[in-house]
């Protein structure tokens, strides 16, 4: 029995090293890609290079590749998305756990469609237009919120039922109600949710291309994902300055998640177990 499991266990673990390699290949890729010369770039393999572009290629995508103004917009798209997706998730799963009236829980259920549809390009532009901030960056906050506070708002009430009613009724005898009694007594509660739904939505929204080609209609406007399509389309045959452009767009989210995943799979458990 336990050299049969040794056995399982022995080509388990030669598939998973296999799928890792797929991975892991073309990130090594690119990553070696980007110090290479533009001749020995044009090759796409793992070779070291003959000459190391550490400083020439980054400092070259940096300055062309628009960098810093991609990067602000991301910071201002993002950390605006996520916040408000947090406060507005937190708060309305709050309210629909804690009522758990026949009209919440139809919202509740309604809720996860959010989830299933898909995104509709001409009808949220014709909106857009109508309400007049088509082409904005506020224009993709909204659009954000309102494509990932379902799942948001999931996560939320799953955790949120598992939080005894008894410390709202403490906070009410002691004199604390409404939005207050949330934001004092339940809402630092919810840290390991928090961080986890924070941490996904911001990866989404750093990460997105299409929403923001389709909705923002000027190049000064784009996030760091949008930089690296325009950035291609100048030097498509440049793959050094082009895996360069890749890396700088990707560093900030793998700090993000080096940092963070023991929070997401915390939250994710957490949310798993208390629903």
């Amino acid at each position: 029995m336990r050299r049969k499991t040794k056995r399982i266990d022995f080509i388990c673990e030669i598939i998973l090293w296999f799928f890792s390699i797929i991975v892991i290949y073309p990130l090594l890729m690119v990553i070696i890609t980007s110090f290479k010369t533009k001749g020995e770039a044009g090759y796409l393999n793992i070779s070291l290079p003959n000459v190391w572009n550490i400083v020439e290629n980054y400092t070259k995508v940096w300055e062309q590749g628009r960098i810093g103004n991609g990067f602000w917009n991301s910071v201002y798209i993002t950390g605006l998305s996520v916040i408000l997706i947090l406060l507005l998730a937190s708060a309305f799963s709050f309210i629909l756990v804690r009522r758990n009236t026949k009209i919440c829980r139809l919202i509740s259920k309604f809720m996860t469609f959010g989830i299933i549809a898909p995104f509709a390009a001409l009808p949220t532009i014709q909106l857009l237009k109508i309400i007049g901030i088509y082409g904005t960056r506020t224009s993709m906050v909204f659009v954000y919120i309102a494509l990932y506070l379902p799942f948001s708002t999931m996560l939320f009430s799953s955790f949120i039922k598992g939080l005894p009613r008894e410390l709202d009724e403490a906070a009410v005898i002691d004199g604390t109600k409404g939005f207050g009694m949330f934001m004092r007594v339940v809402f630092p509660l919810l840290k390991p949710v928090t961080a986890t739904t924070g941490i996904l939505t911001f990866m989404w929204v750093w990460n997105d291309f299409q929403y923001p080609i389709y909705l923002l209609n000027s190049s000064s406007k784009w996030t760091l994902p949008l930089s690296v399509y325009n950035f291609y389309g100048q030097y498509q045959r440049s793959w050094n300055l082009v895996c360069a452009d890749m890396i700088i767009v990707s560093i900030p989210v793998i700090i993000l998640y080096v940092f963070a995943q023991k929070y997401i799979i915390a939250g994710m458990t957490a949310g798993a177990v208390k629903g």
